[in-house]
């Protein structure tokens, strides 16, 4: 396979608690199984909704690679680096901006007393990108990415920043910038498993939670029959 140089990025929705919840309500005797399944069908709808709108905002630019879990991998390889390292931030404001629009278009789902519908309002994005060298094989209709640096991106999700709204640079992308916001990334370093000690660039983002409109039985109706129908 032919080593290829481009850029990574991996966008990750955070906000439920790890489904840890959902895992413990299938324990639970007699109804457990069946709340677990309704409260997961939920969560599945939402994160879904989310990384579409997400995905088709990075599309223009960058290849999707695959769905994984609640996050989007990314993948595109270099040509003008300069030029595209600004379509990838601008992708990535974007994305932020729409992200936020489609959770406040789905308060509604709020009427839901479940517990992914009341988490929803918590949930928030997170984005690391990273330049860096990978290699493309193709099984059946399945586009494969391998290397160190493909292994190294993923690494960087698992971090000790205290937010889970950010952007999250490596040097190699961060050089490529010239940018006003560059001047406002704090230089964050983080021991990677496997990677040692790494000098990173982030720009935390802590928008508020969405307060949800319904507070009475008479103004949530209207959105408890949006949510109803949007699980149908």
């Amino acid at each position: 396979m032919e080593t290829k140089s481009g850029f990574l990025l991996i966008a990750d929705i955070s906000g439920f608690t790890d489904f840890i919840k959902i895992h413990d309500m299938r324990s639970k005797p007699i109804f457990g199984k069946s709340i677990a399944a309704f409260w997961q069908s939920h969560a599945e709808q939402l994160i879904k909704d989310l990384l579409e709108t997400i995905i088709s905002v990075f599309e223009p630019v960058m290849v999707l690679n695959k769905i994984e879990g609640d996050a989007a991998f990314f993948y595109l390889e270099e040509d003008i680096v300069e030029q595209q390292a600004v379509q990838i931030t601008d992708c990535m404001q974007l994305a932020q901006e729409k992200f936020r629009e489609k959770l406040s278009a789905l308060q509604y789902v709020q009427a839901c007393p479940c517990d992914p519908c009341q988490q929803s309002k918590d949930l928030r994005l997170k984005i690391v990108v990273h330049r860096g060298n990978f290699k493309i094989s193709q099984i059946r209709e399945f586009t494969e990415l391998a290397g160190q640096d493909v292994i190294f991106v993923h690494r960087l999700l698992k971090n000790s920043i205290r937010t889970d709204e950010y952007w999250l640079f490596t040097e190699d992308f961060k050089n490529l910038l010239k940018t006003d916001f560059v001047n406002d990334l704090k230089i964050h370093k983080e021991k990677i498993e496997n990677f040692g000690l790494q000098k990173l660039n982030v720009l935390a983002l802590n928008s508020q939670p969405l307060s949800y409109r319904g507070s009475t039985m008479l103004s949530k109706f209207p959105d408890l029959l949006k949510m109803l129908w949007y699980y149908r």
